[in-house]
């Protein structure tokens, strides 16, 4: 049978191709560099609105759904699945534990184990979230959408099917309903925050929903696609409704800044696509063959892009060129359409070529050893030591994992846990001494965390806190921290400080989140939630701290803002590339900052902190003095590396600035203490 005909036979659609090839695109060209498309992430959406839509067109339509048989349609989009992302997973999975660092290694093995078990979109939420520049490391990050898909697969033809023997507009009418549900749970937790009174609601069930990941918070997508069944069988005349859509789809794609409510226009235009690209003008730009091929090949093009493109800024940590990304956008559709031709085009021959018995055992038996396996990197030492990528304890001094834990509630003394996404940390192990400071940072303050509290535990005679995934009390701006997966407003910052004025215990303060005055955030905005010009920005920070300050200084706490560290900040991490150029048997010499290059990227702050000091709110410490050599700033010393990268100290480093800090803490806290 030719391949026009087979076309024709499943109700093949040119527009709806047309369409994939504009998803796909923009997806590839956001992942190749966020320049080309701020917000090309969308077209992941107009994939789920496609998904709904061919869902109930086709085996969910009120013909074939008295007829459809659970188990074996299951089977048949797992078939459809599974065989193009285990040709893509499991050669990266071998090939990793040669080439990737060990951390990156373990993140990749777990994100295809949770992929053969339909749920990588849940653990890709919990590693780091999709904009976090660690994730992005992971070739495989990608899969999420996959679990998603299988997700989506099971659970929509299962509610269908529960209530196939009810009326069609009865059916229809309850699917609505959760569709509602799951819109309003996304827009609540994108936005809860903000409203008054519902932050110690929305912050706990970030953890269970993540909104951009989570199938209850997306199901409203393809669901939305139940509404345009109807509605394209009606006679498709004016043609400038598809315009109006493409429109719609491209400008928040390609002309707006990054944000979640420009969603809504791009699934309208979608929508509008569907109903009315079919025919005229749009409907033969759509089906231009360049724009069909590219349609043909879109899954196999989303599961073989990224790796290229994270394994390439793994090897380089530099831009592309212009002639570099198209290179990498040419060799991903190449091997694309190669795992087309040979893989994806054939895995229905495939599945018909089994018995239906023979087939629904093969894939499950391939798919759970393949889970089993990836989890033997992550949780049995010896096949961590077993593998080539291992690295010598020396080398791995780069490290910090947490050493006290979670703080009790005899030690936090009513911290209002519900408003944030981490509970404060312990910073010392001496149950004899009351908790006196808190250290007030998010993840680039983990190197402090570490050093403080095993200086203290070695020390003993003081106890404090660390707060990870905080920022200063009093920004008089929203703070959208996208790596992190949090938002830190108003709300939080006045929760916080009611609690410290309720802590007397607590004497004194350590920010060390100034990092943020050093660039411009593009997720700042005003209360209003309108964004803040970015020549405006670091007056908004600078308030921000030194109210944060006064507001502290008046609860009589001593405060000190940590200045960073001498190599932030850098663009490019000299520690991951060295350890990434070792392990593939590239040469690559560290360097060494000096004094004037160290002030030079200081000089934008120095006239704030003076400021500061001046004012008497707070004492101003460097760190500078302590990871300094000769007069020099390396990035190893004495066999051990002094960073883990170049926003964080390693173990080595966090100890010797954390010894600093301590002096200073020590002498604020001593008059108080006699």
């Amino acid at each position: 049978m030719s391949r026009k005909k087979a076309q024709e036979n499943l109700g093949f659609m040119p527009h709806i191709n047309g369409l994939r090839a504009l998803a796909i695109l923009a997806v590839v060209l956001y992942h190749l560099n966020e320049e080309l498309c701020p917000c090309g992430y969308f077209g992941v959406d107009i994939f789920l609105l496609l998904t709904g839509y061919l869902l109930f067109s086709r085996d969910l339509s009120p013909a074939r759904l008295p007829e459809l048989r659970y188990g074996a349609y299951l089977l048949r989009k797992i078939w459809r699945l599974g065989p193009p992302v285990l040709v893509v997973g499991c050669p990266l999975a071998l090939a990793g534990a040669w080439l990737l660092q060990p951390d990156l290694y373990e993140m990749l093995v777990q994100t295809l184990g949770y992929c053969a078990l339909g749920l990588s979109n849940e653990y890709v939420a919990r590693s780091g979230d999709y904009f976090n520049p660690a994730t992005q490391d992971n070739p495989l990050m990608h899969f999420w959408y996959v679990g998603l898909t299988v997700q989506l697969y099971i659970l929509i033809p299962l509610l269908a099917l529960v209530m196939r023997r009810l009326n069609v507009w009865i059916r229809h009418a309850v699917l609505g309903c959760v569709g509602i549900c799951s819109l309003a749970l996304s827009v609540f937790l994108q936005y809860g925050e903000d409203w008054p009174g519902m932050l110690p609601y929305v912050t706990p069930l970030l953890d269970i929903f993540p909104p951009y990941y989570s199938l209850f918070t997306r199901l409203w997508e393809p669901l939305l696609a139940m509404l345009l069944v109807p509605w394209c069988t009606l006679p498709k005349r004016p043609g400038w409704p598809a315009w109006a859509g493409m429109l719609l789809v491209l400008i928040p794609m390609y002309g707006l800044e990054t944000g979640s409510a420009c969603v809504y226009p791009v699934l309208l235009g979608a929508m509008l696509l569907l109903r009315y690209g079919q025919s005229g003008t749009m409907g033969r730009l759509l089906s231009w063959q360049p724009m069909q091929q590219l349609g043909s090949v879109s899954f196999s093009l989303y599961i073989v892009h990224w790796p290229i493109f994270a394994l390439w800024d793994y090897v380089t940590f530099d831009k592309e060129s212009v002639a570099g990304a198209v290179a990498l956008f040419a060799l991903s559709v190449l091997l694309a359409w190669l795992l087309w031709r040979g893989v994806e085009s054939r895995c229905m021959q495939w599945f018909r070529s089994f018995s239906p018995r023979t087939a629904a055992w093969l894939l499950p038996a391939v798919l759970v050893p393949i889970a089993f396996l990836c989890a033997l990197p992550v949780y049995c030492v010896e096949v961590q030591r077993a593998l080539p990528n291992a690295m010598d304890e020396e080398t791995m001094q780069y490290s910090h994992p947490i050493l006290s834990g979670r703080a009790t509630e005899k030690e936090l003394q009513g911290f209002p846990r519900a408003a944030f996404q981490h509970t404060p940390l312990l910073e010392g192990s001496d149950k004899q001494a009351p908790v006196s400071f808190l250290l007030l940072g998010d993840s680039h303050a983990w190197h402090l965390h570490y050093g403080m509290d095993k200086c203290l535990r070695t020390r003993g005679g003081l106890r404090g806190l660390y707060l990870n995934n905080s920022c200063v009390p009093a920004w008089d701006c929203f703070m959208e921290l996208q790596g992190g997966n949090a938002r830190w407003n108003r709300q939080k910052g006045e929760l916080l400080l009611k609690w410290l004025q309720s802590r007397p215990d607590i004497r004194c303060v350590i920010i060390s989140n100034y990092w943020h005055l050093r660039f411009c955030m593009g997720s700042l905005r005003d209360w209003n939630l309108r964004r803040i010009p970015r020549e405006d920005i670091r007056t908004h920070l600078e308030n921000g701290l030194l109210e944060t300050c006064r507001r502290l200084t008046m609860m009589g706490k001593k405060v000190i803002v940590v200045r960073d560290t001498p190599f932030w900040p850098r663009s490019t991490n000299h520690v991951n590339r060295f350890l990434r150029h070792e392990l593939l048997g590239l040469d690559y010499p560290l360097p060494e900052q000096t004094p004037a290059q160290h002030a030079a990227a200081c000089a934008t702050e120095e006239a704030f902190m003076r400021q500061v000091r001046e004012s008497g709110l707070a004492t101003c410490v460097s760190l500078s003095p302590a990871l300094s050599v000769q007069g020099t700033y390396p990035l190893r010393r004495e066999g051990k590396f002094l960073y883990r990268d170049t926003n964080h100290l390693s173990r080595y480093g966090s100890e010797l600035a954390a010894s600093l800090l301590l002096e200073h803490v020590e002498r604020i806290l001593a008059p108080s203490s006699k």
